[in-house]
């Protein structure tokens, strides 16, 4: 499969996370998205900066596009709640990516804190 292939689905079907059936990667990218959203949707509100990026999440094809968009998230969070809730709250949406993440990306979960504990890998 090249990377350069057009077609976005044939991309995405050789990034599926392997733990995980069609329909329950679906159901738990859509829990994600929701508890993206959720996070935004709290009341508070900074913004453009917010609107730009709910429609970000509502668009993101799979969980690679939601993953990506964390930092996003991170930041609109720090900007209204402070960075120590932020955070917490990002942990807590970081955790639910743990079955429906290629490898690669997935593997990186327990060196953030997230999982096992692997001291001295932190570099």
């Amino acid at each position: 499969m090249s990377w350069l292939t057009p077609n976005p689905t044939a991309r995405a079907q050789g990034l599926k996370s392997p733990r995980l059936g069609d329909a329950e990667q679906a159901v738990t990218i859509e829990k994600i998205r929701s508890s993206m959203l959720a996070a935004l949707d709290d009341g508070s509100s900074s913004g453009d900066r917010q609107h730009r990026l709910e429609r970000r999440i509502h668009h993101a094809e799979d969980a690679q596009g939601l993953w990506a968009l964390r930092g996003d998230l991170m930041a609109v969070l720090a900007s209204v709640h402070g960075e120590e809730r932020a955070v917490k709250k990002l942990l807590q949406l970081t955790s639910l990516f743990r079955d429906v993440l290629p490898q690669g990306l997935a593997s990186g979960l327990d060196h953030r804190g997230h999982g096992k504990s692997h001291a001295g890998n932190d570099a």
